[in-house]
């Protein structure tokens, strides 16, 4: 459906694009990464090198400060020939001093990959395909070149920028979600994605003040909040910038969007040397940002919608100013560790940072590649469990965290096949598009993730649980959090009841075929190896592992103690999947 948009402009009316539900974004990134990609994405590192410690090395003990790397640890660390970055920066406070990483299992390793390049839990035969038999370079770049990753990474950046579409054009939050996904497709380099980011209306109308602009970019950009003369000085070059509406016809409703605002002019429209100070920047040498404005504006003010490229790149200056500073680079990679470790190990190992920043750049600032890097390296690819003395060092043992909340519905739906609607990080609130009825408004939703019953309301199963435990955040001014209280647990352990079915109400939870191994009736009469069949069939399903011999063990008392006799397959399978669904495993990873 194309419904065509006219604006007006000044004195005439000027068309544009018309208005695609299907794809409704517009703004400053369609105009880049629309070419080949930025690097070739076969990025060095197997990640199946798991060095020793330096033989005559004596491990420091918890409490005990890493020593120096000296002469003979630093020749033991170069002696590797280490390919992964992450790897070769951490060796003079890892296996060079004497310590170690603790190997983790393959079906581990896999479901850990699985969540934070996927979103959810893996299946046992889906560790089996995907990850057995091959080098952890192999599945990292396979899982990197899905289509999950780019979803993960666009709504990673709905948390930072808190897309909101009563508060932003829902044109814009479509546009900055399709150059995130430019970006995790390895389309845009990193450099050129902060620059436009720096200047986009999903940003500038977010904030009411040119100040609060620059100090959004900076903390977005560089990690920290600026000094004052730098909030000050950079926040010249948001001037023209100002909060506004537009009338969108196809939506049928006044939206929120940024609009230019021309300073810096004398009354003929000229620049006014009096006040030009007002629109430049000089700490990171003189960058004058003036717009002159013409029969596009009215009154001195024009809606961003109508910018032209070349004017779109002159807003951008921000963007090239901080992008060009020291710790622009060293904070993108420092929040690729974060994001995968879940501490600052550069706090440790400095070299991290700066061998991982060189790795990006030899891939043209390709993004992928520090993903690739962490993910493969031995200080992820190990486990979280350890009895090792020197477990106080923060880097011998690998990361332990708590999924998010859509990554736990997605793979109860996944492996399942419970039936649930969605939810859009795009739109935040879908109903101020259907509320006036409009047919724009309509469509939009209909092309989105959110979906609507027959009532033309939106079906609200997904969110009004994600919400609850803190996903599929509204954006109103705070984004997603995580919890685990009596709250979330009860409401957690409701859905699993309203999934399994352990109480064996009639017609109620997923059909029981899925939980029963191929081949099982839900009929047959309950046995201990039909007990431990199904154990180890839910647990791979659920957990992407075998059972264990303990847990095959309590499925055979299980089945002994069944009442009221006789039990049968379906009568066990429920409760387990109950138990299984609500076991923290399924939360922890």
């Amino acid at each position: 459906v194309a419904i065509v948009v006219v604006a007006l402009a000044g004195c005439g009316r000027q068309p544009e694009a018309p208005f695609d539900p299907a794809d409704p974004a517009r703004g400053p990134g369609g105009l880049v990464g629309n070419g080949a990609a930025v690097s070739s994405g076969r990025f060095a590192g197997e990640g199946m090198v798991h060095p020793a410690p330096r033989p005559g090395a004596v491990a420091p003990a918890a409490d005990v400060a890493i020593p120096t790397c000296d002469g003979a640890c630093q020749t033991y660390c170069d002696g590797l020939g280490l390919d992964n970055p992450v790897d070769a920066a951490l060796c003079p406070v890892l296996w060079g001093v004497g310590l170690d990483t603790q190997p983790v299992d393959t079906a581990a390793a896999c479901r850990r990959m699985f969540v934070d390049l996927v979103g959810r839990f893996p299946t046992r035969a889906e560790v089996r395909t995907t990850c057995e038999g091959k080098t952890w370079g192999q599945v990292a770049r396979a899982l990197i070149a899905g289509g999950s990753f780019v979803q993960l990474g666009q709504r990673r950046w709905a948390d930072a920028l808190l897309y909101n579409n009563e508060a932003v054009n829902v044109e814009r939050i479509f546009d900055m979600d399709r150059l995130v996904g430019k970006l995790y497709a390895g389309k845009v380099a990193y450099d050129q994605f902060a620059t436009i980011l720096a200047a986009h209306p999903v940003l500038t109308r977010r904030h009411a003040t040119p100040a609060d602009r620059a100090e959004a970019a900076f903390e977005l950009l560089l990690g920290r909040p600026p000094y004052e003369r730098e909030r000050a000085d950079l926040g010249r070059l948001y001037v023209l910038w100002d909060n506004g509406y537009y009338d969108h016809p196809a939506l049928g409703l006044r939206v929120p969007d940024a609009v230019i605002a021309y300073q810096c002019l004398a009354a003929d429209g000229t620049v006014d040397a009096a006040t030009k100070g007002e629109c430049t920047s000089v700490l990171w040498g003189y960058q004058e940002l003036i717009l002159q404005p013409d029969l596009r504006a009215r009154d001195r003010v024009m809606w961003s919608g109508l910018l032209r490229p070349e004017e779109w790149a002159a807003l951008q200056a921000p963007g090239r100013i901080l992008t060009q500073q020291l710790g622009f680079w060293e904070h993108a990679v420092s929040d690729v560790l974060a994001q995968y470790l879940g501490y600052d190990v550069a706090a440790a190992a400095p070299a991290v940072r700066q061998k991982l920043v060189e790795y990006v750049l030899a891939y043209n600032g390709d993004m992928r590649a520090a993903h690739h890097a962490v993910v493969t390296s031995q200080l992820y690819l190990q486990s979280s469990q350890t009895d090792a003395p020197a477990a106080s060092h923060r880097w011998t043992y690998g990361p332990l965290r708590q999924i998010e909340v859509e990554g736990w519905i997605d793979t109860i739906k996944n492996a399942t096949g419970f039936a649930m609607s969605g939810c859009d990080h795009r739109i935040a609130q879908p109903e101020l598009l259907l509320e006036n009825g409009s047919l724009g408004g309509y469509a939009l939703v209909q092309s989105s993730h959110w979906q609507t019953g027959k009532d033309g309301h939106v079906v609200s199963d997904y969110r009004d649980l994600a919400r609850t435990l803190g996903g599929c955040p509204e954006n109103q001014v705070g984004g997603r959090f995580k919890a685990v209280s009596i709250l979330t647990t009860a409401t957690q352990e409701g859905f699993v009841k309203k999934v399994c079915n352990p109480g064996l109400a009639s017609g109620a939870g997923v059909a029981v075929a899925r939980l029963l191994p191929p081949g099982v009736d839900a009929r047959r009469a309950l046995d201990g190896d039909v007990a431990q069949a199904i154990v180890d069939h839910q647990v791979g399903l659920f957990l992407g592992r075998d059972a264990s011999a303990e847990e095959k063990a309590e499925a055979q008392k299980s089945a002994a103690a069944c009442t009221p006799k006789p039990c049968t397959a379906e009568s066990f399978a429920r409760p387990a999947c109950y138990a299984i669904l609500s076991s923290s495993e399924l939360l922890f990873y």
